[in-house]
């Protein structure tokens, strides 16, 4: 009877430190902490954009642009779909109006991003410097570098081997990487370059895009003359939950 009594005791000690040891010990960060998805996530950004046509000329816009996390569904790869709904507020307007809405879903190596029906591969873990990836793997948008066999293109998505920090009204947060989808910096023909920030359970914090066309017929080869292109830079200005 004394030796069961010892071995319980002993058994009962064990388990009391085993649960002491895992409810202290720290949690692992997961790379889907860039871009942290639950119903109620919102992001808020304030967006300067430009935008260049031969019929209208140089228009510039200022407004914020509201993501928000509104609903999720089981996929068919046996995860979650998060439904993001977008909405933007004009430079003196005092109200949000809808404008779209887009598919996120975040699998065991990637977060893919449905923007406008398009799914882009956003990032792909784990996360990396110098880390490359198609960012078109799941559509047919071309890009500028070779894919596969040769005889496609696509956008060649790519973590930046630089530190990076984001100062969020002061705060800031060191956590962060920046993706690079796509640095054509032709000033001949056409511009494409575009760049995303993510910082570590917050999201995506910044993203600049400069795509432009230049006039390539006549005495304005070379000139940089811009006959078609948009120019826009996107901060994150507040996040939370609703």
């Amino acid at each position: 009877m004394n030796y069961w009594r010892k071995y319980l005791s002993f058994f009962l000690l064990g388990l009391l430190i085993i649960g002491c040891s895992e409810d202290e010990l720290p949690e692992l960060p997961s790379d889907s902490d860039f871009f942290p998805l639950r119903k109620g996530n919102y992001w808020l950004y304030d967006v300067q954009e430009t935008q260049y046509s031969l019929s209208e000329g140089e228009q510039n816009f200022l407004y914020q642009s509201k993501l928000a996390v509104t609903d999720s569904f089981p996929n068919l790869g046996g995860g979650l779909t998060y439904v993001i709904q977008l909405s933007r507020k004009n430079e003196g307007e005092s109200s949000f109006t809808y404008t779209d809405t887009w598919a996120v879903r975040s699998e065991a190596n990637q977060i893919v991003v449905e923007e406008g029906g398009v799914p882009f591969v956003k990032l792909a873990f784990p996360v990396a410097a110098g880390k490359t990836w198609n960012g078109n793997a799941f559509n047919t948008v071309e890009g500028d570098e070779d894919c596969g066999d040769g005889n496609f293109t696509c956008d060649l998505y790519a973590i930046s081997d630089d530190a990076v920090e984001f100062d969020l009204n002061g705060e800031m947060f060191s956590d962060a990487v920046e993706v690079t989808q796509n640095n054509n910096q032709d000033l001949i023909v056409e511009q494409d370059i575009r760049k995303e920030v993510y910082v570590r359970k917050v999201g995506l914090a910044t993203r600049n895009v400069t795509m432009l066309e230049y006039c390539t017929v006549g005495d304005c080869i070379g000139q940089q003359e811009i006959e078609k292109g948009v120019v826009l830079t996107q901060t994150l200005v507040e996040y939370g939950r609703e």
